[in-house]
């Protein structure tokens, strides 16, 4: 592929993917979902939140391509989190597709969503150090998600590393590459170079790599791990889950490897005295954040802390709420 002659979007388009761009509510707002055509059948990857602006898009995007809901065969979900996975109930009722979705992520999205996770996101935040109000407001936040996210799909079909599967005009290799979210899923077709990145390497932000109490305790470990998984690959085009679609694959998986150095480095230094996870998210997310950023605030401040107690570099003491931290 020469991508010096063909722009980027045209090139995605050659191999039979054609980007579906879903509003968000939120300030990321925006997430890239994708058709993808082989002969008169069509796969769906990833499908955003269940809401009418969804729903209208897709439909848009359905009359531009002249798809009928039965031509849809596939929907592929890369990982759970809700503006990927929640309007796959709805598209499956919609086309009678099959959905595919990595076994773990299937397990997280089951679990997530549901009154016994959000009795205890509440006492993880206050465990946080975070304050009452503020407690209450995300759970209000986590009752909005529940109709964000059903229905669940009702027939599913498992993803596994080291699967091939035909999207558009490739057959790709599923590749998992947790960190972001558990059970994540890349695509990869190495005659073409390309990479179907879903939010693993995004161009223009850093993917958030959060914990939130519970499943995959280092989460960033994980992620920098996949990282490197992906480098190994000889990559010239990258299609996201966000932002742009891009080439520069090597460089930008060192840039996030940087990132996430200063920022270990920067809860270090900040670390001057015993600490709450959410007195040192202050100091991280120095600018105002909605309540929904909060949560990925307090997340990726507590996967770094996680890093650095696996390490040796920091002190956790849990005995008591809110929890502390205590520099080495």
């Amino acid at each position: 592929m020469k991508l010096n002659s063909i722009g980027k979007e045209d090139s995605m388009n050659e191999y039979g993917i054609y980007q579906v761009t879903i509003p968000l509510p939120f300030r990321l707002n925006h997430v890239h979902c994708y058709l993808a055509q082989h002969n008169d059948a069509w796969t769906v990857i990833d499908t955003g939140l269940n809401r009418d602006m969804t729903r209208e898009t897709w439909q848009t995007a359905f009359q531009e391509h002249g798809i009928k809901p039965q031509d849809v065969e596939n929907i592929i979900l890369t990982h759970y989190h809700p503006d990927h996975f929640g309007y796959a109930g709805g598209m499956q009722e919609w086309t009678g597709a099959d959905v595919y979705i990595s076994d773990k992520s299937k397990e997280r999205a089951l679990f997530s969503w549901t009154a016994e996770n959000f009795a205890y996101n509440r006492q993880f935040y206050l465990a946080a150090g975070m304050p009452d109000t503020v407690v209450e407001q995300l759970g209000e936040n986590d009752d909005m998600f529940y109709k964000l996210v059903r229905p669940f799909p009702k027939q599913t079909k498992p993803i596994v590393e080291g699967g091939t599967y035909r999207i558009g005009e490739l057959v790709y290799e599923a590749i998992h590459t947790p960190g972001h979210a558990e059970g994540h899923m890349c695509f990869y077709n190495k005659e073409e170079k390309v990479l179907l990145a879903g939010d693993h390497l995004l161009k223009k932000i850093s993917p958030n790599i959060s914990y939130h109490g519970h499943g995959d305790s280092n989460p960033l470990h994980t992620y920098l791990t996949s990282l490197e998984k992906i480098k190994a690959l000889d990559i010239v085009l990258v299609i996201p889950g966000h932002g742009p679609v891009f080439t520069e694959a090597q460089e930008r998986i060192e840039e996030l490897v940087r990132h996430h150095e200063e920022r270990l480095a920067f809860v270090l230094d900040v670390l001057d005295s015993e600490m709450t996870a959410y007195e040192i998210s202050q100091k991280l997310f120095s600018h105002v954040l909605t309540v929904h950023e909060q949560r990925f605030a307090i997340g990726e401040t507590l996967a770094h802390l996680n890093y650095l107690e696996e390490k040796g570099e920091i002190a956790v003491y849990r005995d008591s709420v809110p929890h502390t931290y205590r520099k080495l």
